[in-house]
């Protein structure tokens, strides 16, 4: 067979084998056109004082900020001990792939 041939085998296979990829009813999916449609006890700005009141978290830092353990250790003592690691074969794992 030929390149384009082999092509369309696959892709034809895929689509024939993918029948029942969209057949309804799905198993576990609940049956939405019975579901009742009932009408909302709460107003609108109840909802909006509700969610102004509970923001959601959002942001990289969004959690209460953790307090960084005091050091008794200068940064020019830790560049020390860094550089003398390294001259005794230590690998300081740096970058990405730490």
């Amino acid at each position: 067979m030929t390149k384009i041939h082999a092509s369309i085998a696959a892709v034809s296979a895929a689509l024939l084998l993918s029948g029942n990829a969209f057949a309804a009813p799905a198993a576990g999916e609940a049956p939405f056109a019975d579901a009742p449609v009932l009408a909302s006890s709460v107003q609108r700005q109840d909802v909006r004082a509700d969610a102004a009141r509970n923001m959601p978290a959002a942001g990289e830092q969004s959690g209460v900020a953790v307090q960084a353990a005091s050091s008794d250790v200068t940064r020019a003592e830790v560049r020390a001990a860094t550089r003398d690691a390294i001259a005794h074969g230590h690998r300081v794992a740096s970058g990405e792939g730490a």
